[in-house]
Order: C-alpha cells, then structure tokens, then sequence
C-alpha cells in the first residue's frame, strides 16, 4: 500500500555557509526562500513498512569560517521514531566543525502530512593568531573532551582529557544544582561533591600536549544537572580555543550533564464494581534505569474476592479460564482545554503532545463516550467520535483538566516510553493469554429431603456465587450428565434453589460443584518490561474487560 508523506525542512539563512540538499528517489523537493529563511518541501508515496531515503542535507561552512554551533535539529512529528537521522561531522585540524551531512531515511505504516524538521547552527570567523601584550604567542587550551551522556541513578567514574599547548594552564570547577542538600561542588582531591567552593586550579598541560583526571558521580534519588566549566588560566598567558569557548564568554567553556533518579512503572488494578476489597490490591512497583532497555520479567498474581453477586468472564470463555490481553493494561495523561468548548467533534487543547487515535476522552464537560479519531498537532486540536456540547449546554470549559486513556504498550510509550510485553499470549487468538483469570469452583450441598425430579429445581445449603448462565456448569455425585452437562437456568436467593437444565433425581447433603460463576477469582501472568521510558508511569489493569461482576 502506498502512502502519502509529506515533510518540511526549516534552515535559517546565514552567509557565512551553504546548505546543499540532495532528495531521494521519486522525492519531489521544492524549496522556497524569504529574508531570514529557507524552507524546503518533500513529498513522496513510499510502500507502507518500506525504508526510503527523503533527503541529504549538507552543511559547509565558507573559507574563513567554522561552525560554533554545530548544525543540529530538531523534529515535530507524532511518527518521531519513523525516522532514522545519521549525523556525519568534519573538522579541521583545530578541532572545529567545517561541515556535517544529515542523511535522513523514513518508514511507517500511516500516511504522515505536516512534519518539521527545523536546524539550527552557529557560524564564527577564525580567531587571528593569538598574542600577549609583548606580541609573543599566547598558550591555548585546545580541546575538552568529557563525555555527557545522561548519567545512570547508581553513579559513574568519567575521565575527561583537557589538549592543548605544553605548560598552557586551565582550572576545571564542576557544580551541581542538587536543591535539597548541600554537597554542590566537587573536591578533586576528594573525589566527592562538598559544600566548599573547590575547584581544579591552574593545572598544567604536560609533554604530552594533554592532562588526563575523573570525575566520580555519586548514587542519586532525585534528578541532578552537573555544570561543568574550563577556563584558562589568563595570568600564566594561557587563552582558550575559540572551539571551546561559550558564545557569551570566550574565557570559559561550559558543559552539562544530567542524572536521573530511577523510573517506577506502578501497576494497579481498576473497576468499577464493588470488590471485597476495593481497590483489589495494593500496587506493585517496578524500577528501572530512565530509558533502560535492558528487559524485566515479574510475575503477577492477585486473588480477589467479593461480597455479593458473581465473577463471570468478560470475554464469554466458556471453560473456568479467562484470557487477558496487553489493550487491559490502560495508561492515562492529563490535558488542559484551551478555551470553552463549541457544539463540535473539535476539541481545542493547550497542546497534544504524547496522544495517541483511540484514547477515549473523561472529564467534566465531556458528552458521552468520545474517543479520538485524529490529532492536528498543530492547531493543537483533537478529533472526537462524538459531537461535545457546547459550554453553555453543559460542554467543557477553559482550562478543565480532562484525561485521555487507551491501552497497550504503544499507548504508554507514547505517553512517558515506557514499553511492555504481557509473555505467554496465544497468537492464534489475536494475542490473548489463556488461562490468565479463573474462578474458583463454587461448592455447596443439596438441602432437600423430597427431590423428586420431576424438575431440576436443586435446593442447596447457599447459592452465593453462582449465576444463571449457559456457562455456569454443576457436576457431582448423582447429577445427569447423560445429554449435555447440565447448566444453572435460575437462581433463587431467597429460597437458596438453582434451576439447572436437566432434571436431577438427588440426595439430601449431596456436593455439588458450580463452575463458570464464582465469588472467587485468581489473576496471574508475566509481565516483561522492556523499555523503562522517561518518567514514572502507572500501568492500569481493566479488571472489567476481563471479568463481568453482576
């Protein structure tokens, strides 16, 4: 199936560089060009599932130039992981970007209009030969290299290599923000963060044209930013490189890193009927690294009870087993109405970001059961299934909070990233685990000294938990099973009697077994986590799609 793609590329007009853009096959590209900037249009009909590559964008900064701010971009999309973007960098021998090629590939499944892919860049004209008042050349600190990438909660040791000219001098101080205590600093004789204003001063660049030292980052609870900050030491004649320097400051060269505390994935359960115990049970927790795909598995088991009515299967399985499936672990996120709401299918948000199509739509205001049919990610608006009131008529006023819900692990990872598989589900049965809830088997005693069996009306010691259904069965010493195996028709809970489908012919203080109803029922399966996302996020079972309580 072919599908339509359509994409724009925003670049800011500079004349210190060019931008080449060479479109892939059967792309059509069409740019237009205002005083400030470039705006490039692709639009192609790839294969649905099919990579294709849309475009290769090329950055060269002109003679005389370097980038100060590498190229970078940024994407709105709501199809963000359809894209594949590779970066590839060139610089001189100062260590300064000249150049850097986006190669930009795509691959969905659904039609996609209106993407963006905004770049940003800096450009700066080659420093002249630096010198100190006697016109003798200055020392440089030519180069910084650390690593910051996002630090894992449990900490991390980083090395870190300051290059420049031999006996060039720097001082290297790295803080912290860490707003509920007071080791904002790091001592590098330490190796700790402290509350004492340390720093690594004057410290010189050996025969080997480098200094090499570590960082060590400690075991956090609550997310952390780093700052980490060069300067030369001016006194001693020693000046930056002008790749390493702030765009504000030529005498110092900040960095930042961030650390993150662990993520919790919190799974609860839900319904909306009245359990012996409500809500059924406490929640379980799970924690993990922010964006750690390294795969959990943990196994569930809940018991649950009621006090009145009967369990019966949502799904209509005729056995004592229900199935369960990865659309009943419900995700939910909260969004603000921009503005009171029309007689309309439309419906106007501060933003929509981290929606998916199906969520169904909750909140004050809200007419019936709406679900989003489709997102406008730039108007911000959301498509509903159902007309909304208008807010005079009892419709959604400005800045309700109203909450969107769906299930399944596509839901989540939109939402916070957050990805999961349920284990053990059967294919043939379009992805149900069998087996996941049962009931216990109801057992009572017959309670009539004068059965007759002209009918199958059975007195019994109780009748909780059974219900009439062709899916409740009876079996046991004495009952007829010759034909079929007898069902519950009726139920009588004033007179503790059940109608079953046979007449029966039993004796006083007979057991019997009741299955397919019960007060009753077990909840287990495996659950992998295999993604643990960027925020804490609360994976919701629907209990009431996959047991009925009446």
């Amino acid at each position: 199936m072919a599908l339509s793609i359509n994409l724009n590329s925003i670049v800011d007009i500079d004349t210190n560089h060019t931008v080449s853009i060479a479109a892939g096959t059967n792309v059509t590209a069409s740019t237009t060009t205002s005083n400030y900037r470039s705006n490039t249009n692709y639009a192609l009909t790839p294969n649905s599932g099919v990579q294709v590559t849309i475009a290769t964008i090329t950055f060269t900064a002109s003679t005389g130039y370097y980038y100060f701010k590498e190229p970078y971009y940024n994407i709105r999309t709501p199809y963000a992981t359809a894209y594949d973007i590779t970066e590839t960098v060139t610089k001189d021998s100062n260590n300064r970007v000249t150049a850097k090629v986006f190669l930009i590939k795509y691959t969905n499944t659904v039609n996609s209009l209106g993407d963006i892919i905004i770049f940003d860049h800096t450009t700066k004209a080659f420093p002249l030969a630096a010198t100190n008042v006697h016109n003798n050349a200055l020392l440089e600190i030519k180069s910084f290299e650390l690593d910051t990438n996002d630090i894992i909660s449990t900490g991390a040791v980083r090395s870190f290599v300051v290059k420049g000219d031999v006996t060039a001098k720097f001082n290297l101080k790295i803080t912290k923000d860490n707003p509920s205590g007071s080791d904002t600093t790091y001592d590098f004789t330490t190796n700790t963060f402290t509350s004492s204003a340390t720093e690594l001063t004057n410290q010189e660049i050996d025969s080997t044209g480098q200094h090499i030292g570590f960082i060590n980052f400690p075991n956090i609870s609550a997310d952390d930013t780093y700052t980490v900050e060069l300067s030369p030491n001016l006194s001693k004649g020693t000046t930056l490189n002008s790749s390493v320097q702030d765009t504000t400051n030529e005498n110092l060269y900040t960095l930042s890193i961030k650390q993150f505390k662990p993520i919790t994935i919190t799974i609860a359960l839900s319904s909306a009927s009245t359990y012996a115990a409500d809500p059924p049970s406490a929640n379980i927790t799970i924690t993990g690294e922010r964006n750690s795909k390294q795969r959990l598995v943990k196994s569930f088991s809940y018991d649950l009870s009621l006090n009145a009515n009967s369990f019966t299967f949502a799904r209509g399985y005729t056995t004592n087993a229900g199935g369960m499936h990865a659309l009943d672990f419900r995700s939910s996120i909260v969004k603000v109405k921009n503005g009171n709401q029309a007689e309309s299918t439309t419906v106007a948000f501060d933003d929509v970001s981290n929606l998916v199509v199906g969520m169904q739509m909750t909140g004050t205001g809200v007419t019936g059961s709406a679900r989003i049919v489709s997102i406008d990610n730039i108007a911000n608006t959301v498509t509903v299934g159902v007309t909304q009131n208008a807010q005079g008529s009892g419709g959604m006023a400005d800045d309700a909070s109203i909450t969107f819900t769906y299930g399944g692990s596509e839901t989540s990872r939109v939402i916070s990233g957050c990805e999961f598989e349920l284990l053990g589900v059967d294919e043939v049965t379009s992805g149900y685990l069998l087996n996941a809830a049962k009931l216990t088997p109801v057992t009572t005693l017959v309670n009539d000294t004068s059965v007759d069996g002209s009918d199958g009306v059975v007195v019994v010691d109780s009748v909780a938990g059974i219900k009439a259904a062709s899916t409740t069965f009876v079996s046991g010493r004495g009952i007829n099973a010759a034909a079929v195996a007898p069902h519950v028709d009726a139920v009588n809970t004033g007179t503790n009697t059940v109608t079953l489908s046979a007449d029966q012919t039993l004796a006083d203080n007979t057991p019997l077994t009741f299955t397919g109803s019960s007060r009753s029922a077990t909840l287990a399966f495996d659950l992998a986590i295999t993604n643990f996302g960027t925020s804490d996020h609360t994976l919701t079972i629907n209990l009431d799609t996959i047991l009925t309580v009446s």
